[in-house]
C-alpha cells in the first residue's frame, strides 16, 4: 500500500511515462503519415508525366 508520501511520486512518474509513450504514438503516427504522402506524391507526378507523354503521342501524326 501507499503512503501519501510515495503516492504523489509515483504518480508523477506513472504520467511521465504515459505522456512518453503517448509521444512516441504520436511521432510513430506522423512519420507513417509522412511516408504515404511522399507515396501519393509521387504516383501523381508519375501520372501526370505519363498522360503528358501519351497526349504528345497522340498529337505526333505520321506521314
Amino acid at each position: 500500500m501507499l503512503n501519501t508520501l510515495n503516492a504523489q511520486t509515483f504518480s508523477l512518474a506513472a504520467a511521465s511515462t504515459s505522456m512518453g509513450q503517448s509521444i512516441s504514438l504520436l511521432m510513430d503516427n506522423a512519420v507513417q503519415n509522412e511516408a504515404r504522402s511522399q507515396v501519393t506524391s509521387s504516383a501523381a507526378v508519375a501520372q501526370c508525366c505519363a498522360l503528358m507523354i501519351a497526349a504528345g503521342a497522340a498529337a505526333i501524326k505520321p506521314g
